[in-house]
């Protein structure tokens, strides 16, 4: 049976679970990398730090956190904005049961409900959610825009989308023949449909196409990229690697790693924060 790009995926982050889940606390992002960044968990909790930085308690109405993983941030997110319920998808059921037993475990079942559900395919009802946040979710999904489009319905009026995302910029990785045969290699491998690439510009437009307004696009990738790819190519980072994931994923990981930071380097790929209104 072939494959479909959201069973490549769930296929992809499922290797290594049962280690990955309880290493660093679950987190997956690449993190956000300052001058004073000692490790790979205080550079997750940054990253999710300036997500929501801007925000402020709800204490009620409902979040829809997209692209899950272990659930992680979707507690952190709890925590900060205490909405009377977070529904938290993933496109990998491994995940999911992760999370679940997390949840049941914080007792927290009954706020944080986890599902295993495409984001490009959103089944709730127009206007059911005053905040949909994802951290490096979209650039997987296929696509992006139709994961926006579905996005713009389930929010309420006034609701906020509150992502962090990688960008592949449309131009810079088809300037050659160097930079689209690179650009669709790491597309291929790190799943990330090309109708994806996109500038800046170009993702504000679709955004404002779609109907969303006060729409804020930060780049982050100087703080993102390089103390990732330094940290991911390091000797005990690597043979950790091949231990939870396998040597062919593993090695696969470490030389998409050290891509992410080249291809940052060349100006094919950046990394943004995204905050829009309905």
């Amino acid at each position: 049976m072939r494959l479909t790009h959201e069973n490549k995926v769930e296929r992809f982050y499922s290797h290594g679970t049962d280690i990955r889940s309880v290493q660093e606390n679950g987190y997956l992002s690449f993190g956000y990398w300052d001058d004073n960044t000692i490790d790979y968990k205080a550079a997750v909790k940054n990253l999710l730090n300036l997500v929501m930085e801007k925000e402020k308690p709800l204490h009620g109405g409902r979040i829809l956190d997209v692209a899950c993983g272990y659930g992680a941030e979707t507690f952190a997110i709890y925590e900060k904005l205490h909405p009377d319920k977070i529904i938290a998808i993933d496109i990998t059921e491994a995940h999911i049961n992760c999370a679940l037993n997390t949840a049941e475990k914080k007792n927290l079942s009954d706020r944080i409900h986890f599902e295993k559900m495409d984001a490009c395919a959103l089944p709730f009802e127009a206007e059911s959610f005053r905040y949909i946040i994802g951290i490096e979710g979209p650039a997987h999904f296929n696509t992006r825009e139709m994961f926006l489009r579905k996005g713009y319905e389930v929010l309420e009026p006034g609701g906020v989308l509150l992502l962090s995302d990688i960008i592949v910029d449309s131009i810079a990785a088809r300037k050659n023949w160097f930079c689209r045969r690179l650009s669709r290699y790491c597309s291929k491998h790190w799943f990330m449909p090309e109708h994806n690439w996109m500038t800046i510009s170009e993702l504000k437009s679709v955004l404002e196409k779609i109907g969303y307004k006060n729409i804020e696009i930060e780049s982050i990738g100087e703080h993102v990229y390089p103390g990732f790819a330094k940290f991911n190519t390091k000797w005990s980072s690597f043979v950790n690697a091949l231990k939870v994931r396998g040597i062919r994923i593993g090695i696969a990981l470490t030389f998409i790693s050290w891509l992410l930071g080249f291809t940052y380097r060349i100006g094919m790929t950046d990394y943004v924060l995204i905050r829009a209104v309905k």
